[in-house]
């Protein structure tokens, strides 16, 4: 299995940086021929060979030591995560880094688990309290 990086295989993982994961754009940026008859580039094709880039793991190897060259690794991103936590300037983006928190620690209770005869109990009580109060408008 050839491991090494063609020319064109490492401007797409620069380009792949440069664009934020924009793979389509990537591969347009890197020189990689796939014009149409009309002399416009096929997106299409971009799409494609971009995704089947991304594939292989030496590719991959090289787009994440570019990552880590540019200070984005676990440890900064936790650095960075922590600090949004701990803010108290923009509560929602507070909030948001919260509910990251959460899912990534697959904190979050899956509903699929949820006893159904709990959510039959709840409209029983709620349908008893209807009986009881008088609804505006009735």
């Amino acid at each position: 299995m050839k491991n090494k990086l063609t020319i064109k295989q490492k401007l797409f993982c620069q380009h792949y940086i440069e664009t934020l994961g924009n793979g389509t754009e990537s591969i347009l940026r890197a020189g990689y021929r796939i014009n149409k008859k009309d002399g416009h580039p096929d997106r299409i094709l971009a799409k494609s060979l971009a995704s089947e880039n991304l594939t292989k793991p030496h590719i991959l190897a090289y787009i994440n030591s570019l990552l880590e060259k540019s200070g984005l690794n676990d440890e900064n991103v936790a650095a960075q995560h922590w600090f949004l936590v701990n803010q108290s300037a923009d509560l929602s983006v507070k909030a948001r880094a919260i509910d990251m928190y959460y899912k990534l620690r697959n904190k979050y209770a899956q509903t699929d688990n949820i006893d159904i005869g709990v959510h039959a109990e709840l409209h029983a009580v709620i349908e008893h309290i209807r009986t009881i109060l008088p609804i505006a408008g009735q």
